[in-house]
């Protein structure tokens, strides 16, 4: 069962507002609804209305397990809004005349970033923040000619950091801190996971099938190479085919310790340790989950079956089925939590830690900016690339067009957590949520905001789904 618990904060320098206390009653009875329809463990919401932050709140839990509240002051990361934040850093640079919008950024570069290629020294800062350089996801090759077309890239941002970082002699997280964090008063906000902020930081939740099955099917890859390799060592040794319970086990431990290295190898490497714990905590108890029940049965069917070859068909299946059951009951078992531990690898992509009420301080610099210079805040919003005909993209930001006037937007989607953060700078609304579901429902936050803010934003729906092909 979710917990729930309400911790309203409505912003003190307002007078009641008929309009705004019907909105922020029907969200205090219908976010607690939609969490327990859609098993959402925990959310978090701030509102604008007149220009202004009129609410903020925490509902539900941050971890599943310790039954956790959320409160106002809750820390979620907000994964590719992290991308938006990067940009404006970028655009305080370029007023501070350290970066251009107009030059290659290949120019600013002391040691190159990308290898050599025809469109290398072609791409410029208006690319790489309006996701239109033609770098690719997951390398840096370059597809197309910059600035020709839209493709959705946290590589752009990752040269990016490397420009910014090289040009000023600052880290990311230096840089954040000096441009945006400690004008805005975002004191709790970081792209780094600081050890003092570790207690205030949700946790991810994901369902339990994925760690269960990666498990089992890494841990079964290792034993059966480990078991031929055995075989083959018992073979050459003895002559025979013929395997002692004893070594079995031995092979089981090999098979389990290289499943663990693999997992702190690769995830660690990736600045995802809290997984490689999740996952081996999760196999370390399905496997023995799967021993005790597995030579249960094979005691049981010792006595029973006298039948050699009967003995192995049927402990076979036996495991077979073990493995179904152990694969069906994780599949029921939602919201398993991600711990959390300090990390000071920062991506300029994806890796900010904030409270909903912090980013809407963001959000609004950037509708109402104070400290970008009214001719950079005009280019952040002016479309660069077009995608749809109610959809561009500015220098950070998403652009949707509506009978409301224009919203800036963006969406974040990690493996254990959902936001969105939409503003319309002419109408003065706005609402950011933060939730700590897992991607296999990535609506949740949106349709938490369109229920705040109205049916304007349902275009994002599409848009905020990676498969979502722009060109048709």
């Amino acid at each position: 069962m979710i917990f729930l618990q309400s911790t309203s904060l409505v912003h003190p320098v307002y007078c009641s507002d008929p309009d705004i206390d019907t909105v922020i009653a029907d969200l205090q009875t219908f976010i607690p609804e939609y969490m327990r329809s859609h098993n959402v463990p925990g959310v978090g919401i701030s509102l604008v209305k007149n220009g202004r932050i009129v609410y903020y709140d925490g509902f539900g839990v941050s971890n599943s397990i310790k039954k956790t509240p959320v409160t106002a002051n809750t820390l979620f990361e907000v994964a590719s809004i992290s991308k938006v934040i990067t940009a404006y850093i970028a655009l305080r640079l370029v007023d501070e005349g350290k970066l251009s919008t107009d030059k290659p950024l290949h120019c600013f570069l002391k040691e190159e970033w990308l290898p050599p290629s025809q469109f290398r020294d072609s791409i410029k800062l208006t690319h790489v923040l309006s996701h239109s350089s033609g770098l690719s996801k997951t390398s840096r090759e370059i597809m197309f000619k910059p600035g020709t077309a839209y493709y959705y890239s946290a590589n752009g941002f990752n040269l990016t950091k490397e420009v910014m970082e090289q040009v000023t002699g600052e880290t990311l997280e230096e840089l954040a801190t000096r441009l945006v964090f400690e004008p805005l008063g975002m004191k709790n906000s970081s792209f780094a996971r600081r050890d003092d902020l570790v207690n205030t930081t949700s946790n991810g939740h994901i369902r339990a099938i994925l760690p269960v099955a990666l498990s089992i099917i890494l841990f079964s890859a290792n034993f059966l190479v480990i078991l031929l390799i055995g075989l083959l060592i018992i073979r050459f040794r003895t002559k025979s085919w013929r395997i002692r319970q004893s070594q079995i086990f031995i092979f089981i431990v090999l098979a389990f310790l290289i499943f663990i290295f693999v997992m702190f190898f690769y995830l660690g490497k990736s600045s995802l340790i809290e997984f490689a714990y999740l996952f081996s905590v999760t196999g370390v108890i399905s496997l023995i989950f799967f021993l005790l029940l597995f030579y249960a049965g094979k005691r049981f069917m010792q006595k029973a079956i006298q039948q050699r070859w009967v003995h192995k068909v049927v402990l076979t299946v036996w495991a077979i089925f073990l493995i179904t059951i152990i694969g069906f009951i994780s599949s029921k078992v939602r919201n398993v939590p991600v711990p959390v531990f300090p990390d000071y690898n920062v991506s300029a992509a994806g890796t900010v830690r904030t409270s909903p009420e912090e980013l809407t301080r963001f959000m609004m610099e950037l509708a109402y900016p104070k400290y970008l210079s009214s001719e950079t805040s005009q280019y952040l919003r002016t479309p660069k690339i077009r995608l749809s005909d109610n959809l561009s993209w500015g220098m950070g930001p998403g652009i949707l067009y509506t009978d409301k006037g224009y919203a800036l937007w963006q969406w974040g989607q990690h493996i254990d957590f959902q936001s969105i953060m939409v503003i319309f700078p002419d109408e003065g609304s706005g609402v950011v949520v933060c939730t700590n579901n897992d991607m296999l429902n990535p609506d949740v936050a949106l349709e938490i905001a369109e229920r705040a803010i109205g049916k304007e934003i349902e275009p994002l729906r599409a848009a905020i789904h990676l498969e979502y092909d722009y060109s048709e």
